[in-house]
């Protein structure tokens, strides 16, 4: 069996389920612990809860991880240490640090996985990319955001950009360890793009789309706010995103699913930092895919 622990809101779930995926093999499915999610549902300062995200997708073939799979890997109790010191041939719980990419050791013999880790990068289940696909169909979508996807697939050259601010604003502990994009990265991957496609339509994504509505504007490219979407229901708009032709993705897991989940072969952009570089050291090369382009911006 497979248990993976999640975290974080719906890209990050999205990555933890798909690189259980990966290492399926010969295991029937993943199972899913929800302990974190479900236990730390309560908003702060610094912290922003999460519910479980995944139940969207009606392809993906998981469950919920039943007590005595996740203490068999966790709980320090007499019982479960004697059990895993007999099978200690075959168990394995696998922690990942948010800034490492790990190449996972020969796992052949072990049958028994717990994943802890936020395991950003397709290089996890890149090989599964058709499987993936299959799992994370999005539903069909209500009328408006249908009218806005035949839109979408009707413009030549529609562009998805994510524009995240409202969580990453939420304390000063946050935005010191996130950082909000500037307009310099947008305007840069812009450039870049409109020298290899002239005539761009915008699709504009944001958590904070009045504040942007108000700050955001361009000579001579066509705009269009996407903002009939809600918390509730924001997995529309990573739906959306996919179906553009090109996209210019924030510092966020949501809109890399966004892009990655396009099968547009169009270009991708992302920013050369992920967190600000002074509180944090991630590894964007493992995260970003090598056909996207990485835009610096500083």
């Amino acid at each position: 069996m497979i248990v993976v622990k999640l975290k974080g809101g719906l890209g990050n779930q999205m990555f933890q389920y798909a690189t259980g995926k990966g290492l399926l093999k010969n295991r029937k499915q993943v199972d899913l612990d929800h302990h974190f999610l479900d236990t730390n549902n309560i908003d702060t300062e610094h912290f922003t809860s999460r519910g479980y995200e995944l139940n969207i997708f009606k392809n993906l073939k998981a469950r919920k991880a039943k007590t005595w799979q996740i203490l068999l890997f966790k709980s320090q109790s007499f019982h479960f240490r004697v059990l895993r010191f007999f099978l200690k041939k075959s168990i394995q719980c696998i922690h990942q640090k948010e800034n490492e990419y790990i190449l996972f050791p020969n796992l052949r013999e072990k049958r028994h996985l717990y994943l802890d880790g936020y395991f950003q990068s397709e290089n996890y289940f890149k090989t599964n990319r058709e499987d993936v696909l299959k799992d994370f169909q999005f539903p069909l979508l209500d009328p408006l955001n249908e009218a806005l996807k035949k839109k979408i697939t009707a413009t030549d050259s529609a562009v998805s950009v994510h524009i995240r601010r409202g969580d990453y604003l939420k304390s000063k502990t946050i935005l010191d360890i996130h950082g909000v994009l500037p307009f310099a990265y947008y305007m840069k991957a812009i450039n870049i793009l409109q020298a290899k496609c002239p005539s761009i339509t915008l699709f504009i994504f944001s958590d904070d789309i009045d504040w942007v509505k108000a700050n955001l504007n361009f000579d001579n490219i066509s705009l269009n706010f996407i903002d009939i979407n809600h918390s509730t229901d924001h997995w529309k708009d990573m739906a959306l995103m996919s179906y553009c032709k090109h996209h210019i993705i924030a510092n966020s897991s949501f809109s890399w699913w966004g892009a990655w989940l396009s099968e547009s072969n169009g270009h991708v952009f992302a920013p050369s930092h992920w967190f600000n570089p002074l509180k944090a050291n991630f590894n964007i090369q493992d995260f970003i895919p090598e056909r996207w382009t990485i835009v610096t911006y500083d």
